[in-house]
C-alpha cells in the first residue's frame, strides 16, 4: 500500500489507467475534525465493502477476494491516511498493489468495481487549479497564507522587511487613541492611518507574491473587516480578491482554508465557463463534440485538445482504444466508467482535461453533458 499526499503526474494517470483483473475505485469524503475520524473511515469501508458485493456477483474467486481483502487492510490498518487533515482520499484497490491519495479538496463519495480505476474524480483533483493565497488582515497585524492542491492552508514565509502591524506601519505608538497629539484625531485620523497601513501591507503583499506568482494568476482571499476590507481592496486592484468578512485573529489554519476550498470551486466554474464560450466560436469551423461516440473516437486519434467532462455522471461501457469505439453496458454486463478512460487517453495524448459538475457550467454551448470536446484538428 502506497499513500500519497502529492498529486499524479500524467504517468501516475497512466499507470492507474492500465487494465487490471479486477480494480476497486473508492471516493470518501474525510473530515479534518478529529472527533469524526472513525465516520471518515465507515465512509471508505462502506465503499469497499459495495466494491466487494458487486465483484461477487460478478463471480469472485476466493482467492482474488483475500488478495483485495489483504489491500484493503493494509489500507484500514494505516494510522497515517486517517490522522491526516484531508477532505477527502481517493483509493484504488487491485489484488496485487493499491494507491491511496489524501486531497485537500472534497470530492463525491463513490465507488466502482471494474477491470479499470475510475478516474474521473482525481482527474479533477488533478486539473483543476487549487492554490491560492490568503491575507488575514487587521490592525493588530497581519499575515499571508498559501493553500495547495495538496496541502492545507499555511503561513507564507516572509523574505522583507515589513510593517507588523497598523502603529508599525505609521509610525505611531497606537492608532486607538482619541488624543490631539498627532494631530490626527478621532474616526476621521483613525481611518487615514489605517489607510496608510493599508497600503503598506498591500505594497508587502506585491512583494512578496510577485516571487510565487508574479503573473497575479492566483486569487487572493483577505480576512478583514470593514474599514481594512474596503481600504485593502482599494489598495490592490491588480489581483482578483475575494472578501471573506469577521475578526481574523484568532482564526487557525483549517478556518482558513474552508472558505478557499469552498469558493475556488466557484472561482474554477467561472473559469471552465469562459473557456466554453471562446470554445463555442469554433463550432462551425466543426472543432467541437458534443456525442460521446464521436469524443470517443477523437480521444483515440489524439485530436481532442481541450476535453469537458462531467465527473458526477457514470457512463457505463467499454471502450476499444485502438479505435474508439464504445460498447454501452446492459443491465446485466460489467463495464467501467467511460468518461474516466477517455479522459485518460485525452491526457495521454497531450490534450487537456476539464471535470466539472453539470450544475457549476452554464455557458450556451454546453448542454448538460456529460461531455464536450474540443478538436485540435477536424475529424475525417
Amino acid at each position: 500500500m502506497v499513500t500519497r499526499y502529492e498529486l499524479p503526474t500524467v504517468e501516475d494517470l497512466n499507470r492507474l489507467g492500465e487494465r487490471r483483473e479486477q480494480a476497486i475505485s473508492i471516493y470518501a469524503q474525510t473530515s479534518p475534525i478529529v472527533s469524526e475520524r472513525q465516520g471518515s473511515f465507515l465512509n471508505a469501508k462502506s465503499g469497499f465493502d459495495t466494491a466487494i458485493t458487486t465483484l461477487r456477483t460478478a463471480g469472485l474467486s476466493h482467492a482474488t477476494e483475500s488478495a483485495l481483502r489483504d489491500q484493503w487492510s493494509a489500507i484500514a490498518d494505516g494510522i497515517e491516511p486517517w490522522n491526516r487533515l484531508s477532505a477527502s482520499l481517493a483509493i484504488f484497490i487491485s489484488p496485487t498493489d493499491s494507491d491511496v491519495y489524501v486531497l485537500p479538496n472534497r470530492l463525491e463519495n463513490q465507488q466502482q468495481a471494474a477491470d479499470y480505476f475510475d478516474l474521473g474524480q482525481l482527474v479533477r483533483a488533478v486539473t483543476t487549479p487549487q492554490e491560492a493565497y490568503a491575507l488575514t488582515l487587521s490592525a493588530n497585524g497581519w499575515n499571508l497564507w498559501v493553500a495547495t492542491p495538496t496541502s492545507r492552508a499555511s503561513e507564507l514565509e516572509l523574505v522583507g522587511d515589513h510593517p507588523t502591524d497598523a502603529a508599525d506601519a505609521t509610525n505611531k505608538a497606537t492608532i486607538r487613541g482619541r488624543g490631539h497629539a498627532n494631530r490626527l484625531v478621532g474616526d476621521e485620523g483613525r481611518k487615514t492611518l489605517l489607510e496608510a497601513y493599508a497600503k503598506r501591507v498591500a505594497d508587502a503583499v506585491r512583494a512578496e507574491l510577485a516571487r510565487v506568482d508574479p503573473n497575479d494568476e492566483r486569487p487572493l482571499f483577505l480576512f478583514a473587516t470593514d474599514p481594512l476590507l474596503d481600504l485593502y481592496r482599494s489598495a490592490d486592484p491588480r489581483r482578483r480578491i475575494v472578501t471573506v468578512p469577521g475578526a481574523p485573529d484568532e482564526l487557525r489554519p483549517d478556518q482558513i482554508d474552508e472558505p478557499i476550498r469552498a469558493s475556488l470551486a466557484e472561482l474554477n466554474a467561472e473559469r471552465v465557463d469562459a473557456r466554453l464560450e471562446k470554445i463555442g466560436n469554433d463550432v462551425s469551423a466543426g472543432l467541437v463534440l458534443t456525442e460521446l461516440g464521436d469524443i470517443a473516437r477523437a480521444s483515440a486519434s489524439g485530436a481532442i485538445a481541450t476535453l469537458v467532462y462531467d465527473f458526477t455522471v457514470d457512463v457505463f461501457g467499454t471502450l476499444d482504444g485502438g479505435t474508439g469505439e464504445i460498447s454501452y453496458a446492459g443491465d446485466d454486463a460489467r463495464g467501467y466508467d467511460l468518461l474516466s478512460r477517455i479522459a485518460v487517453s485525452t491526457l495521454q495524448a497531450g490534450g487537456e482535461a476539464i471535470a466539472v459538475r453539470s450544475d457549476e457550467v452554464s455557458a450556451r454551448i454546453w448542454d448538460g453533458g456529460p461531455a464536450l470536446a474540443h478538436l485540435r484538428f477536424p475529424l475525417a
